[in-house]
């Protein structure tokens, strides 16, 4: 073999091993790589073939400035050989179609692929998932705002892929090109916590969840610290004159001392329910006094739950009935 001839086949054996190590770097994770256990139906989140197919979807976004999540149902266009997970995920991306609210993740986040294994869905992204909000301040009380903010984002996605049952956890991988580690796990870090390890598999935290009990509970911790301009945003708008939320209004509350809420029952047709709150309340006069089980009545709308206005208003002079 001439010279020239071996120098050929050692460049074309070079290249086929730039080949096959830029192959494994587009393997999923071990985990993916399992086989599955007999008797088990292998779940795919892999993009179906034909025509671009319309489909209704439950998301989750921020509820304003709280710590609760709320539902937008939306038409989704799954493009061919686009799975329906990682749609979903792109809608996430692409921010709240109703109600406003900030986004869920920083700005340049891209959603790179989605694959299953054993109802876990696994959710890569780009390395932007890391990156600060442009809006945001890490100093002081801003700080806590901060940390929520990131375990909302990922209570939302969680909220989202689990919707229908399908999967039981969401396990989020980043894919880094500056800080490349031994894992692609989202890193504890993301949520301000001062440490490198990787996070488990996320599993849906009903604590974010819109909830009657949840709504009624943030409410009644508005209106024991009298912040009127919180309390607002769980009032419903139906029915409600301007007049009825605004500040001078709720300031003729009387002051709650305490207050519990059960999880309350929801209507057959999912529009209303009640949730039952015991309260102690310290009167005009200045008496203590206390009410049990006060059959507090909510309704939905914007895909959370609100107190219509007179209920409130009653409640809150519940130490005179």
């Amino acid at each position: 073999m001439t010279v020239k001839a071996k120098k050929m086949r050692l460049l074309a054996l070079l290249a086929s091993l730039c080949l096959l190590l830029a192959g494994c770097g587009e393997l999923p994770p071990a985990a993916l790589q399992q086989s599955t256990p007999e008797g088990q139906t292998p779940l795919s989140a892999e993009p179906e073939a034909g025509a671009a197919r319309e489909q209704t979807a439950t998301l989750y976004f921020r509820y304003g400035d709280s710590a609760l999540l709320r539902q937008e149902t939306r038409e989704l266009t799954v493009m061919p050989n686009e799975s329906r997970e990682k749609a979903l995920v792109t809608a996430l991306l692409d921010g709240p179609h109703e109600g406003g609210g900030s986004a869920l993740f920083p700005d340049g986040t891209q959603v790179l692929s989605t694959q299953a294994q054993d109802r876990v869905i696994y959710v890569t992204f780009n390395e932007a998932l890391y990156d600060r909000y442009p809006d945001e301040s890490l100093s002081g009380q801003a700080r806590e705002q901060a940390i929520l903010r990131r375990r909302l984002a990922m209570a939302a996605l969680c909220a989202t892929l689990t919707e229908s049952g399908e999967y039981r956890a969401v396990q989020v991988l980043v894919r880094a090109e500056s800080n490349v580690s031994s894992s692609m796990r989202l890193r504890e870090s993301y949520f301000l916590a001062d440490s490198e390890l990787p996070c488990d598999a996320l599993t849906r935290e009903e604590a974010y969840l819109p909830t009657p009990a949840a709504s009624a509970r943030l409410a009644l911790a508005a209106w024991q610290t009298r912040d009127w301009e919180s309390l607002s945003q769980w009032i419903a708008a139906r029915g409600a004159s301007a007049a009825d939320i605004a500040p001078a209004s709720l300031a003729k509350a009387q002051t709650l001392l305490a207050a519990q809420a059960g999880e309350g029952c929801v209507s057959p047709d999912g529009q209303s329910a009640v949730v039952c709150v015991d309260l102690t309340l310290r009167g005009d006069d200045g008496a203590e006094s206390a009410c049990a089980a006060w059959p507090l009545r909510m309704i939905r709308e914007g895909g959370v739950w609100k107190i219509p206005a007179a209920a409130l208003l009653e409640m809150m002079q519940a130490a005179n009935k």
